[in-house]
């Protein structure tokens, strides 16, 4: 009789078991916000011959690490909206005319030239006269824009990821942003870490003026 128990409840444990829901991959991490920005912007058509590939390397010029297409790196598409065939980039550190990148979800990095085409722009020159929003799932104390850069400052107002705001100025880890027209506060851009709390609008609100 047990034998019989044994055989009929193992076929329909292994059923109940197929038919449980299988759990979604943790989300991604908010990105790291590095030091400023890199647009790579692609070559002209006439000039592509196998594709538009980047070169890394261990050290400015030194250890090559391989080559890459820019589709393939960590981009700020979350953060940031590039323009057509554009990708941004967090960029990580910098000599000269060589910029430091992640090239991969893990977080290792290398070193590539920067071309006459891209774009590098520190956080304090890209971030002023744009919009921000709060990325959704943040803790409670990121959400609010407070009296002075501080997370022991008083709250003046809390804020939802659907509201946006206007950076007036950037000040280490803080934006001062407009809340209307006479109020200004504080809302923190980055955590503990270095990575992203907010989205950015892609167009700069001072071109449109």
């Amino acid at each position: 009789m047990g034998t019989i128990v044994r055989h009929f409840l193992a076929p329909s444990l292994l059923l109940l078991l197929l038919a449980l829901p299988a759990h979604g991959a943790p989300p991604k991490p908010r990105p790291y916000t590095g030091s400023g920005l890199l647009v790579i912007r692609p070559l002209p058509l006439h000039e592509l011959d196998d594709g538009d590939r980047i070169i890394l390397y261990r050290e400015p010029g030194i250890g090559r690490i391989m080559e890459k297409d820019p589709a393939g790196l960590p981009l700020l598409t979350r953060i940031i909206e590039a323009g057509a065939g554009e990708f941004s980039l967090a960029v990580m550190g910098r000599k000269g005319n060589w910029l430091k990148i992640a090239y991969d979800d893990a977080g290792r990095e290398g070193w590539l030239a920067m071309e006459r085409r891209w774009q590098y722009s520190h956080w304090e020159e890209f971030l002023p006269g744009r919009f921000v929003r709060l990325l959704p799932g943040l803790k409670k104390e990121y959400g609010a824009v407070r009296r002075e850069p501080s997370p022991a400052a008083d709250e003046l107002a809390p804020l939802s990821p659907d509201r946006e705001l206007r950076v007036e100025l950037l000040q280490g880890d803080w934006l001062r942003v407009s809340l209307d027209p006479q109020t200004a506060g504080w809302l923190r851009w980055r955590d503990e870490g270095g990575r992203f709390l907010v989205s950015v609008r892609a167009d700069n609100d001072q071109q449109n003026h």
